[in-house]
């Protein structure tokens, strides 16, 4: 799991300190931690801004999701802060974001995770272990597949996609079928390596309604090798600058704040 553990010497600054000052700094310092938990933690947290490009200091990543800016955690405990990448403890469901955010923010492999899709396609063996699926979105959406609103995929267009290569395995759909309003009303196929005809991916027949031609396969999703990334900026790094440019100031703001109760 990426996190970032932190340390900070307030000695220096505690000199210039009056005798009230200096007996509410350790106090003062509890909730500074407080505070910048709170900023670090949630949709709208600062780690969140720096995937969106938005503190000015960091390269935004494309199509941030809600579920990648609400992907940090801020633990407190008295004058520690634990700040990290939630991780399969912290989900019920879908991809654990410590595991694929790895690439881009450092602290595992920079290969890219498997998502659930590709896991099953692993696990039943439709796909080699050296590939990954990339969809073929313009075919798709003409088969009954849908893209959100940023582009991507959608986990129903997934879902069904895994159902029609169930269905076809198990000889529930006919070839040739004339249905073509969804992704698993045809035989859904997926080759693993190029054939003569074929590149290796998964393919959804189409016969033409008026049943005089002959069916073909159209991709939808083509196999290519698995993609790496460099980290742009660790996650460590997007913590320490943040809390470079906060945690003094607001240890001092917090100190002047009980001065004046």
């Amino acid at each position: 799991m990426a996190s970032a553990a932190l340390i900070y010497n307030f000695n220096k600054i505690k000199k210039r300190l009056n005798v009230y000052e200096k007996s509410q700094a350790e106090f003062a310092a509890k909730k500074t931690l407080t505070r910048l938990g709170k900023e670090m933690r949630g949709r709208n947290s600062l780690i969140g801004q720096t995937y969106l490009g938005k503190l000015g200091f960091f390269k935004p990543f494309k199509n941030v999701v809600p579920f990648t800016k609400n992907s940090t955690f801020a633990v407190q405990k008295g004058l520690e802060l634990d700040v990290g990448v939630k991780d399969e403890r912290a989900i019920t469901k879908g991809n654990p974001a410590s595991k694929y955010l790895y690439p881009p923010i450092g602290g595992g492999s920079t290969r890219a995770y498997d998502t659930l899709f590709t896991q099953y396609l692993r696990n039943r063996n439709f796909i080699n272990n050296t590939d990954y699926p990339f969809a073929v979105k313009d075919v798709l959406t003409k088969v009954g597949g849908k893209l959100n609103r940023k582009g991507r995929v959608t986990k129903a267009t997934y879902s069904n996609t895994m159902i029609g290569l169930a269905k076809t395995r198990d000889k529930e759909v006919k070839p040739r079928s004339l249905s073509n309003s969804s992704i698993q009303d045809a035989r859904v196929i997926a080759f693993k390596s190029d054939t003569s005809k074929y590149r290796r991916g998964i393919y959804r027949e189409y016969t033409p309604s008026s049943g005089k031609y002959p069916s073909r396969l159209r991709p939808l999703f083509m196999f290519k090798p698995i993609p790496t990334q460099k980290p742009q900026s660790t996650f460590k790094q997007r913590v320490k600058r943040i809390a470079d440019d906060r945690v003094y100031k607001y240890w001092r703001e917090e100190i002047k704040k009980l001065a004046k109760q």
